[in-house]
């Protein structure tokens, strides 16, 4: 089902407002969540939830990629929004790894085993897939990966010790749950629903 120019341009407005209040509450929380980390010590639990999520962010930042440009105006700005967003967290979370003096990723650890994962073989689909079909996939296999991540940052939020990575993980959780309400909206408008999880 295709999207009514009216459906898309309020589901453009909507992602550019997210996008907004995202960046605004970034520049006021930055400060706290940077590098503050580092005025506790980080336990394993914690130095663990920076790789993982850096590592499962740079899926999802894979995932927009293989988006194209020839995508509906409307999952283009979800895209750039969560591109955006996956990135600069991506930033801080390696920043406090090199502060803890440890490496980015633990050795021979495979991220296909995190919640919300998509498989080789649905990032191939995702690749060769056109069209609408392309936008209803990328929609399902975000929202999918979103859900994973918020399972993830909303454990280290109840389990961590520091103040900044308790602070950085509410807002993944917050942050992904508003950018999955949006996707919804996208997939609906597309006759599609979302996939099993987990």
């Amino acid at each position: 089902m295709s999207t009514t120019p009216r459906t898309t341009l309020v589901l453009v407005v909507a992602a550019l407002c997210l996008t907004l209040g995202v960046v605004v509450g970034r520049i006021s929380s930055d400060h706290d969540t940077g590098t503050a980390a580092t005025t506790g010590a980080l336990a394993d639990s914690d130095i663990a939830f920076a790789q993982e999520v850096s590592m499962h962010h740079q899926q999802a930042i894979t995932m927009t990629d293989m988006l194209g440009r020839d995508a509906a105006p409307d999952v283009r700005a979800l895209a750039a929004q969560i591109r955006a967003s996956q990135w600069q967290e991506i930033g801080i979370l390696t920043g406090w790894l090199e502060l803890a003096g440890a490496p980015a990723q633990p050795p021979g650890h495979d991220h296909l085993g995190m919640p919300g994962i998509a498989t080789n073989e649905e990032l191939t689909r995702l690749h060769d897939a056109v069209g609408t079909e392309r936008e209803i996939l990328f929609l399902q296999l975000m929202i999918r990966h979103h859900q994973g991540g918020i399972d993830m940052a909303a454990d280290a939020a109840h389990t961590t010790a520091v103040p900044a990575v308790r602070a950085r993980a509410t807002a993944i959780v917050d942050e992904q749950r508003q950018e999955i309400s949006l996707m919804a909206v996208s997939l609906d408008a597309r006759g599609a629903s979302v996939l099993p999880y987990p």
